[in-house]
């Protein structure tokens, strides 16, 4: 006969979603921890690899944007080095991004269950929010390059550094896009683990022991 405090629960998804929104409260043990531990490397071997991408993104556009301002007219072609510029620009801060990612790691490899659920929702949320700047540089871009349409003073850099806002809010979007899709297939992983966890609730009093 079990305790008082202790109660069956033959589904689990509740305490996954509760471990998602209070991580810090829930104490959770998962019967298959090798699982585990592959996701969570995978995790961090995913987070590199975009931090390498973000920079070959960034590096190709410095190299492409310097080369097109050298090549550029200052007044004849003024679109193109205006877009050259904006390009090269963007590209420097992509490198330095990676660069400091990658120099500072990616975090540990969790060995518990709600780690690595609490891990991998913190990274999808901060691709989620990229996601959204990346919509609104393109954004931007957009209505700059309207902008440079209309009888505004320089209107060609308008339109060169209008195009180069577009590019990057895309590709950035895409890079971003394919990281954001791998974490949540890893976060489904970790959920249907959840039939297989032992939860318990800190200072509470409450334990549930779910899949038994």
């Amino acid at each position: 006969m079990l305790p008082t405090n202790v109660r069956r629960v033959p589904v689990c998804r509740a305490a996954a979603a509760l471990l998602l929104f209070f991580p810090g409260a829930l104490a959770a043990q998962v019967a298959e921890p090798e699982t585990v531990v592959a996701l969570s490397e995978s995790l961090r071997s995913d987070q590199e690899a975009h931090l390498w991408r973000v920079g070959a993104w960034g590096a190709a556009n410095v190299v492409g944007g310097l080369a097109l301002v050298a090549l550029s007219d200052a007044d004849r072609q003024r679109v193109g080095r205006a877009f050259g510029i904006q390009s090269a620009a963007w590209g420097a801060i992509n490198v330095g991004i990676a660069a400091v990612g990658l120099a500072g790691g990616t975090g540990e490899v969790h060995t518990d269950w709600a780690g690595a659920i609490g891990a991998e929702n913190g990274y999808a949320d901060i691709l989620l929010v990229n996601l959204g700047l990346n919509v609104g540089y393109a954004a931007v871009g957009t209505a700059m390059m309207v902008a440079g349409t209309r009888d505004v003073r320089h209107a060609a850099d308008w339109r060169g550094h209008g195009a180069a806002l577009i590019l990057q809010g895309a590709g950035l979007f895409v890079l971003d896009g394919i990281a954001y899709f791998g974490s949540r297939g890893r976060m489904a992983d970790l959920v249907a683990l959840a039939d297989s966890v032992t939860v318990t609730a800190s200072g509470a009093g409450v334990r549930l022991i779910v899949g038994l």
